[in-house]
């Protein structure tokens, strides 16, 4: 990933997804918080969320916001949704962790605080996707069921696909008790490197990235498709904000995508 400061918010970028003109994609630092939390000031969510817009390039007014719930569902976005969830949380589309859309000029934004967000971009079809994956969305798939929904619903070819796995808790920080490590070996039992021992009795750590990966090959996306951030959102809460570190606290960072209008 490559790291963008124009003084304004600092934001990353994959390289994999950079080479596309003709969108525009990000991962916000935790420098500002853009999540409508509890107790947080929505006044400066929202001129936080305008500074974002701003130092990236897209319309704020357009940009789609999920009631993320930790699931696997998958929302349509249409051009009717424009701005749902983007200055308020009562407007958000409802009970969904994941977006796709080929509606040009709409910014699909996941918002996170260590769980996994990915983004998705077929350039033939034209097509893109915003999930947030926490560990109950990607055992059940979530990623995977983003891709056969831009299959169904546009006819995109999976092998297609471009995906970016972004900033989020890893396996060094990522420690569970042996409730969740047995639902990951159960998913994921013929690669036992996702679930490895901790030195503290009965606990184990999951890795995440390498779940995703998984769930977005056996979809049907290429390997060499896949760029995985490689940061760990509680190992650097300089950059991010992270619930294991900050607990109830904590603020969101976001990644968003955005399909240019011609």
């Amino acid at each position: 990933m490559q790291k963008i400061d124009n003084g304004l918010f600092p934001f990353y970028r994959f390289e994999n997804l950079s080479v596309f003109g003709e969108i525009v994609h990000f991962v916000a630092s935790g420098e500002k918080n853009i999540g409508f939390t509890e107790g947080t000031d929505y006044e400066m969510i929202r001129d936080n969320r305008m500074d974002l817009g701003k130092a990236v390039g897209f319309e704020v007014s357009r940009m789609v916001c999920a009631h993320q719930i930790h699931s696997d569902h998958i929302t349509v976005v249409k051009a009717e949704d424009r701005g749902k969830g983007a200055l308020d949380k009562e407007s958000r589309l409802p009970d969904t962790d994941g977006m796709i859309t080929d509606v040009p000029g709409v910014c699909l934004l996941v918002l996170s605080a260590d769980c996994v967000p990915v983004l998705l971009y077929d350039p033939v079809k034209r097509v893109i996707g915003a999930i947030h994956a926490g560990w109950r969305g990607t055992v059940a798939g979530i990623a995977g069921k983003a891709v056969a929904g831009m299959r169904e619903n546009y006819g995109c070819c999976p092998a297609d696909i471009i995906a970016g796995i972004g900033p989020s808790i890893g396996r060094c920080c990522f420690e569970v008790g042996p409730e969740v490590a047995d639902v990951f070996r159960k998913k994921f039992g013929n690669m036992p490197e996702l679930v490895t021992a901790s030195e503290v009795p009965d606990k184990f750590f999951v890795d995440l990235w390498m779940a995703n990966f998984h769930v977005l090959t056996h979809a049907g996306v290429s390997a060499r498709h896949i760029e995985i951030s490689g940061l760990c959102t509680r190992c650097r809460p300089d950059e991010f904000f992270s619930y294991r570190y900050a607990g109830k606290q904590a603020g969101r960072f976001g990644a968003g995508i955005v399909l240019c209008e011609k």
